[in-house]
């Protein structure tokens, strides 16, 4: 449950659909005032609300002033709006000479003239504290609050308002159809880098072929992918890689380990057995589409299975795109380390998910990623200064 809806005040009745009406009622912190309008079916637009105070302490004391909150752009239909009271009106309600009596005028500007209300001190003094009117029926959540306006924005006079609202509403929708393409065509070079993945790896699949057809002939035997290719040794950068962003960010972190590293090997030039060859292990796989794992690492998880990773250690470090799948961010990372994980492999490595940009990911354990994460699609401006610190934080684990 957010903030919002844990502070929403209980609701009210509905008042009559259709009827411009207006009030005032608690917002959803203490020190708010809640403004609610019905503005009728009509296209009249709400543009902004101005609220004037005039009153007089128990001393005598006359204090008045007025502040406003501008809408951009304006607000239409059925609106209910929590505002931020500014620190003078507080003293005037609550500070060291409070007003005893007093008159507040709401003032809503709209494109069919001024209409306003007139409220005396008591109930303008309950929403303060929380105990004013339930916000009305109609009222489907709070969205949020405003503040009171800057100076630039009270400045505009009402007259030009119509046109400030417009120029906001024009520029948030050009915005709105900007994102809109480039997600549209971030989908269809995606779309376009899988195609081609898939070809490769069709290609691959078909020079494979060929020496196993003819081994099936008799010219050759068949290849013992079980038995390793590379010596033994310490330490392993591994990584599967369709367009080369994740061999670039595993030759990145070969570049700051130095000597350290043993090997650095697309999962396709080595047997699945060399992975156990080594005590450590870092391993990169980029997550494709919805969630998917990069093919190559896809072809050989059964045969990953079937090792022994008792007293090793793996590190993973994934690439994904946070905006253009942010509900299945780097999930390919999890699917991996469960396989080495699961043949008794101890994960290090473990990163924050801070300054990051997505929604979900199965790839977080215990409120840190499962290791490092690179967006080159939104972030590459980021990757180096993380692979820095990652390896730093690795060169102790290991």
């Amino acid at each position: 449950m957010s903030l919002l809806e844990k502070l929403k005040p209980k609701k009210s009745s509905s008042p009559a659909a259709g009827a411009a009406a207006w009030g005032v009622c608690r917002g959803i912190l203490g020190g708010h005032l809640g403004i609610w309008a019905r503005l009728g079916k009509s296209q009249t637009e709400l543009f902004r609300v101005v609220v004037h105070y005039d009153g007089t302490s128990k001393t005598g004391k006359k204090q008045s002033g007025s502040f406003s909150y501008t809408f951009s752009p304006s607000l239409m239909g059925d609106v209910y709006q929590s505002i931020e009271m500014p620190r003078v009106f507080k003293e005037f309600l609550v500070g060291k000479e409070p007003a005893a009596e007093a008159k507040i005028t709401v003032e809503g500007i709209t494109s069919q003239g001024k209409q306003q209300q007139v409220f005396e001190l008591r109930p303008i003094l309950h929403c303060y504290r929380l105990k004013g009117k339930d916000i009305p029926g109609w009222v489907s959540a709070p969205t949020g609050w405003q503040a009171v306006d800057t100076a630039e924005l009270a400045a505009l006079k009402d007259s030009e308002l119509k046109a400030h609202s417009d120029k906001i509403r024009t520029e948030l929708e050009e915005k709105r159809k900007q994102e809109e393409a480039e997600r549209i065509a971030k989908e269809e070079a995606a779309k376009k880098a899988a195609e081609e993945a898939a070809k490769a790896a069709a290609a691959k699949a078909a020079a494979a072929a060929k020496p196993a057809a003819t081994a099936a002939a008799g010219a050759a035997a068949p290849v013992d992918r079980s038995q390793p290719t590379l010596a033994p040794g310490k330490v392993l950068v591994v990584y599967g890689s369709s367009t080369g962003n994740t061999k670039n960010v595993a030759e990145a972190i070969k570049g700051e380990m130095g000597e350290a590293v043993d090997h650095v090997k697309n999962i396709t030039e080595i047997h699945p057995a060399d992975l156990a060859q080594f005590e450590k292990v870092i391993v990169g796989v980029p997550t494709w589409h919805i969630g998917e794992i990069q093919e190559d690492w896809g072809a050989v998880l059964s045969e990953i299975e079937a090792l022994n990773f008792q007293g090793k250690k793996v590190a993973v470090f994934g690439l994904g795109d946070g905006k253009g799948y942010p509900e299945t961010y780097v999930d390919a990372m999890a699917e991996l380390v469960e396989k080495f994980e699961k043949k008794g492999a101890k994960l290090v490595g473990m990163w924050p998910t801070d300054g990051y940009d997505f929604k979900k990911s199965k790839a977080i354990r215990d409120g840190k990623f499962l290791g490092l994460v690179i967006d080159v699609e939104n972030q590459d401006h980021l990757s180096d200064k993380r692979v820095k610190a990652w390896v730093a934080q690795l060169q102790k684990e290991l």
